[in-house]
């Protein structure tokens, strides 16, 4: 018979089992009242008792419980309606819950609760037919700046110039940047003019002197001739206008046609104002023109005073310390004459303080104080946003402050000014006067804006804050159902990865985000940061979110490890900054991203960055994400991408993914917006080593599947290329480190017999050390019959002589049904023959993630 005690004993584990099992239960309610209880879900008959009415009573209601030392889990059941918060819920350490023991902050109806970071407007009256005002007078402090209206379920537009063309949402609407400096400047150094080699050779350029006066003339320039014209002092000669010809002295080969040097030619004398300035090939003989220095103070030189020649245009120049300078690129001359003559496209640099407009392309507004500027600067791979100090309408400038807040701007990079009051001219426009505190609003019809209006008031709703340092985390905190609205957004000097989010985790571990909707936020949805670790951000929305889905951040020290972000549906992303992606790991290891479902981004769908040594992102798992349309409005870009700057191998996993429709977009000096535009599937940049990128589906990309810039040692294998439109196969060696790659298993197909199989900057045959068993389809035509290069070798069978594809076919992979982007093999498939694995996409996307 069982002894009485040991009964006892078992009743009473029991007892505690059960009573741990159910949680402290604290509700929150719109009808409530943070006097009350907060113990029951409604107000009692006599409104005596009830929920509470803000998050932060519960909360501090959560640690009241926990100072007693509970050992049950607590949940805050928060019942349907609108929160509007009016400062983010923070919470530290003594807010943790445990591992059998963690606190949830729950919706009671999942999407019917809303955390908004914005304040309501009313109180509309009529100005004009469609003009709306409103007073919002705590908008006249300098501590509040919104720059994000929700009218609805909609952003409304600030007030902007071009107005926002809805037909043409990404292409229409810009202005395009003018050249910020004079146009005989327009050029970069190391381009310039070449095969000035016969006599007769006309360039010639229209300035304008600055001051009367002696010009010493230096000249950039590169030769390598023979025979008499060793030296060509004397063969060439300088004119002004139609005076007399100087001929040009101190001209001696340089050590080769690309080695540029500086040298002192002649001195002429200049008048102030327009004059034509020729170059002329006297004797024959040749030389490559990169640039003139015509200078006035006597101990200025070129040598020393111009350096740091960068690949994109930017160089160092020291004004000379008297006198006037002119400094001619030999790209832009007005006129060049010869037949053989070659003039290089000018790509003038840039300027980060200026932007200069084309005649009438903007108004001469009354008042641009708080005005900015959106613009895609340099390359187009990313936007800024930048306060505007004053517009200079007769130089034709936009003045920028000197802080850094965009890249270059180039001659035409496609740019608008929002908030302007004399902008605000469209339906859905509106404007924040400061001054007065007064909103304006232009409707669609004659009705006041639809309700709610909700101007953004904070950048962030939930911070967890730990301090790591101490080990002290804030843990077991869980977060599920809600929908996150109305976060604004701040303006960066770090444009690359703008960080805003409505949830900051910061010192976080063991934390859960779930079934969380982020809709009309500034930023992101979730940032981590300062070793936050064994985070789950799973099965949330994010959508029409103004920067990305979830950002992590740090350098080696205090980076991300371990998260889970996995089940996520990500739509629509970037409204606002655009160098963003679905999953942005600026430095992070050891995360997993998974079942994802990214879709409609301007840049990334995911990016695993290791900037160098200090900032390393190794052993991330990206896998069963199902990405498409990415890279909508920027270039030079993948829809996974990766950065290895320390040179490393890293171990990162890039499996099982379905990429779609990379797109790219870019506007041109002559201001063109041109899509599609210079994208991959997957890209490998800068470096990147040790990469497994294993059963990926790419379909329709432009410049081809993959591309490996410049590392070594990574494996392409079992994966489905489909459908670039320039090259299927992208290899950028950038110098000796990029050795060791292996591309085995694959099945590349295209449509367009004009595009190339694989490109390479060079024909090395170490940069792979394994290319075989490959399976390739030229659609409607044979790619072994080509005669044209399409490999970096030449022909299909150059490549193969070189050794590579010895085992591989050329044959119909046989997809079940490519129009409807199903790229499962059939059962004869000749694939199967070379060892070709079936890709699980039963399992890619939300859809196939599972608890």
């Amino acid at each position: 018979m069982m002894d009485k005690s040991l009964i006892l004993c078992l009743l009473l584990c029991l007892s505690l089992m059960t009573a741990h099992a159910q949680p402290i239960r604290f509700y929150v309610a719109t009808d409530g009242n943070d006097a009350w209880s907060g113990r029951l879900a409604r107000p009692n008959a006599r409104r005596t008792d009830g929920p509470f009415a803000t998050l932060q009573r519960a909360q501090k209601a959560v640690r009241e419980v926990k100072a007693s030392r509970t050992a049950q889990p607590i949940e805050v059941i928060v019942g349907q309606g609108v929160y509007y918060l009016k400062e983010p819920l923070v919470f530290t350490p003594q807010d943790s819950g445990t591992s059998p023991s963690p606190i949830t902050y729950r919706a009671q109806q999942p999407g019917k609760v809303i955390l908004s970071g914005g304040r309501v407007v009313s109180g509309w009256r009529r100005v004009d037919k469609r003009l709306w005002s409103a007073r919002v007078p705590e908008a006249r402090s300098d501590d509040w700046t919104p720059r994000l209206l929700r009218v609805g379920n909609r952003w409304a537009i600030r007030a902007r110039h071009p107005n926002f063309d809805a037909k043409n949402p990404l292409t229409g609407g810009w202005l395009f940047a003018d050249f910020h400096g004079e146009r005989w400047e327009r050029g970069v150094f190391g381009q310039g003019v070449g095969n000035i080699h016969n006599p007769g050779d006309t360039l010639a350029w229209r300035v304008r002197v600055p001051e009367s006066g002696t010009y010493r003339v230096w000249m950039r320039y590169a030769a390598d001739n023979t025979g008499d014209a060793v030296d060509m002092s004397g063969r060439c000669a300088l004119q002004v206008d139609d005076g007399q010809l100087v001929t040009l002295r101190n001209l001696p080969n340089t050590g080769g046609w690309g080695a540029f040097r500086w040298s002192m030619v002649a001195e002429l004398r200049l008048e102030k104002g327009e004059c034509v300035l020729r170059w002329r090939n006297l004797l024959g003989g040749g030389l490559n023109l990169d640039a003139l220095a015509l200078v006035q103070d006597s101990d200025w030189n070129p040598e020393t005073a111009i350096g740091g020649y960068e690949w994109w245009g930017a160089y160092r120049l020291e004004q000379p310390r008297t006198g006037r300078l002119l400094l001619i690129q030999a790209e832009a001359c007005d006129e060049a004459i010869g037949k053989e003559v070659t003039v290089a496209t000018p790509q003038p640099p840039g300027s980060r303080e200026v932007l200069s407009f084309r005649e009438g392309d903007i108004p001469r507004w009354r008042d641009v104080s708080g005005a900015e500027l959106h613009i895609f600067p340099a390359w187009g791979w990313v936007n800024a946003i930048a306060p505007i100090v004053r517009i200079d309408y007769d130089a034709r400038r936009v003045i920028l402050p000197p802080d850094g807040y965009t890249d270059e701007i180039r001659l035409g990079n496609r740019y608008f000014i929002e908030n302007v009051r004399d902008a605000l001219d469209a339906p859905n426009e509106w404007y924040l006067d400061k001054r007065t505190g007064e909103l304006l609003y232009i409707s669609e019809n004659e009705k006041p804006p639809v309700e709610p209006a909700v101007l953004t008031r904070l950048d962030r709703l939930i911070v967890l804050k730990g301090e790591p340092g101490q080990n002290r985390w804030v843990e077991h905190l869980r977060f599920v159902g809600f929908t996150f609205m109305d976060t604004d957004y701040t303006l960066t000097t770090n444009y690359y990865m703008p960080a805003d989010a409505v949830i900051w985790m910061s010192g976080a571990r063991d934390c859960l985000v779930k079934d969380c909707r982020f809709r009309r936020v500034g930023g992101y949805a979730l940032r981590l940061e300062e070793q936050s670790h064994r985070v789950q951000f799973v099965k949330n929305r994010v959508e029409e979110a103004g920067q990305g889905g979830v950002i992590l951040v740090g350098d080696n020290r205090s980076q991300p490890r371990h998260n889970l972000i996995a089940g996520n549906v990500m739509q629509q992303l970037g409204l606002v900054y655009k160098h963003v992606a679905g999953v942005y790991v600026i430095t992070g290891s050891d995360n997993r991203i998974a079942h994802n479902t990214i879709w409609d981004t301007p840049r990334y769908a995911i990016s695993l960055k290791t900037l160098d040594e200090t900032r390393q992102s190794h052993r991330n798992i990206v896998e069963y994400n199902d990405l498409r349309r990415t890279n909508l409005e920027t270039n030079d870009t993948g829809a996974i991408e990766t950065l290895g700057r320390d040179q490393q191998d890293t171990g990162n996993i890039i499996r099982y993914n379905l990429i779609l429709d990379s797109v790219g977009m870019v506007s041109t000096p002559d201001g063109k917006v041109i899509t599609p535009y210079f994208t991959w599937g997957i890209y490998l940049d800068d470096y990147s080593s040790g990469t497994t990128v294993y059963g990926n589906v790419v379909a329709r990309t432009v410049n081809g599947g993959i591309c490996v810039h410049g590392g070594k040692n990574n494996l392409f294998e079992n994966n489905i290329f489909v459908d670039a439109s320039v090259e299927q196969i992208r290899l950028q060696p950038r110098d000796e480190f990029m050795q060791g790659n292996r591309f085995v298993r694959n099945i590349v197909v295209y449509s367009k017999p004009e595009a190339s199989l694989i490109f390479s900057w060079d024909s090395r045959r170490d940069r792979f050390s394994e290319w075989d068993y490959n399976l390739y389809w030229l659609r409607g035509a044979d790619l072994r019959t080509i005669s044209r290069r399409i490999t970096p070798f030449g022909t299909f069978e150059d490549w193969i002589k070189a050794g590579f594809d010895a085992h591989s076919v050329v044959a119909d992979p046989m997809f079940v049904a490519p129009d409807k982007d199903d790229y499962r093999l059939q059962p004869d498939s000749p694939a199967y023959r070379l060892g070709f694995k079936p890709i699980p996409v039963e399992k890619i996307g939300a859809r196939g993630y599972q608890d």
